[in-house]
């Protein structure tokens, strides 16, 4: 708890802000759905509206993020903060009146596009906040505080559905978006507010695309390991619905992963709470536990012990998450951090995209079991990339520039 309080003392007023926000990140994609799906009776247009917001979102996400580095966030996430709001506020718009299919297509790709980054930014504050800090703790604050923001991701994509389906029941379809919009403009605001923690703007950016100083062997292992996450990402929900429709259990579908969801917070915390020294060798072996829990699963009997199986191999997910945070400190100097986090994040929504028609085509033709494996072969790529990673010692303290 020490850990932890020494942390939130140097981050608290953006850390704050920036978990309301992260909630209505959480939202943002099942409310998209929501609304369109109430408004035309669709599920082929909702799946279309919800894939053109995923889509832009990795697209668009790293050169806004370019411009974050190259300028700050003070003087780029206020514009797009605002067209994320107005785009979002014609979806409901539209869904809410007899506007046609397409554009309700457009503006989720609009919405898309705009949703700030809010891990991203949160992570760059830390990174710089930590850099303050004199001697050699740097690398055990950041430890502490990515465990924190992997907990508040957790929680919020825990609690980020159930308001969406609870408020698009017992409301209108569309204010679960409302919603999600107004939690990210409140969270923005204050994250902006606080000037302090700030990164500053590390000048022109190098490349067209990709900024240059990306283009290390770290970084593309753990662009690899993220894009092989986003594959379980993307499938495991299939396979874990599947098998819940073959054993008569539809309603518990979401429990189980909603429990996976718990283990993997309080995992997250531990590890903040430690602070392993050697974060590559966590990441491998919560990557391994990830492949072989998937293929085990593949033989789960009943509806229990894929309660307690899915517990143990969705816990690992922080592991896997946190350490790649703390090794992309290594990978990616502080005025491309932005943009490196916000790539990472394509990374894993890549994955996800490929990955869930993928799984949903083999349990459609072969059943739920064949689904976890392979599921468990795409994610065989997770321990590969990562034992590529350069260098297995302690991180670093972090550099920084002077003020």
């Amino acid at each position: 708890m020490a850990r932890y309080r020494g942390a939130l003392s140097l981050g608290r007023p953006f850390f704050a802000a920036a978990a309301v926000a992260r909630l209505g990140v959480a939202m943002s994609g099942l409310a998209v759905f929501w609304a369109v799906q109430g408004a035309s009776g669709s599920f082929g247009r909702a799946g279309a509206a919800t894939g053109a917001f995923a889509v832009a979102e990795a697209l668009v996400g790293p050169q806004i993020a370019r411009l974050v580095d190259r300028w700050g966030q003070r003087r780029v996430m206020p514009v797009t903060t605002a067209l994320f709001a107005v785009a979002a506020s014609l979806l409901i718009v539209a869904c809410a009146g007899p506007w046609p299919a397409w554009s309700m297509v457009a503006l989720a790709a609009v919405v898309g596009a705009t949703v700030p980054a809010v891990g991203a930014l949160s992570a760059a504050r830390w990174r710089r906040v930590a850099a303050r800090r004199d001697g050699d703790g740097t690398a055990g604050i950041l430890t502490v505080a990515l465990s924190l923001e992997g907990a508040v991701n957790d929680a919020a994509f825990l609690a980020g559905p159930v308001l969406v389906t609870t408020l698009g029941t017992v409301l209108a379809p569309w204010s679960g978006l409302a919603l999600a919009v107004s939690l990210l403009v409140a969270g923005m605001t204050g994250l902006l507010l606080d000037s302090g923690s700030e990164p500053v703007p590390g000048g022109v950016s190098r490349g067209v695309l990709v900024d240059r100083r990306l283009l290390n062997r770290g970084f593309a292992a753990l662009f690899a390991a993220n894009l092989a996450l986003g594959f379980f990402f993307g499938g495991i929900g299939v396979a874990i619905t599947a098998f819940a429709f073959a054993h008569q259990a539809e309603a518990l579908s979401g429990l189980v992963t909603a429990a996976a969801g718990a283990v993997s917070l309080v995992a997250g915390l531990i590890y903040g709470a430690v602070a392993p020294a050697r974060p590559a060798r966590v990441m491998l072996a919560a990557g391994l536990v990830l492949v072989a829990g998937c293929a085990m699963l593949s033989l789960t009997p009943a509806v229990a012990v894929m309660f307690a199986g899915y517990a143990v191999v969705g816990g690992c997910v922080a592991l896997v998450l946190i350490p790649g945070s703390i090794l992309l400190q290594r990978a990616a100097v502080p005025d491309v951090y932005t943009q490196a986090m916000t790539w990472i994040n394509s990374a894993s929504a890549l994955g996800i995209a490929a990955s869930a028609p993928l799984i949903g085509v083999v349990v459609e033709r072969h059943g739920w079991s064949a689904g976890f494996l392979v599921l468990a072969a795409l994610t065989a790529c997770l321990p590969v990339t990562i034992a590529v990673l350069p260098g297995g010692g302690p991180v670093p303290p972090t550099p920084h520039r002077a003020d």
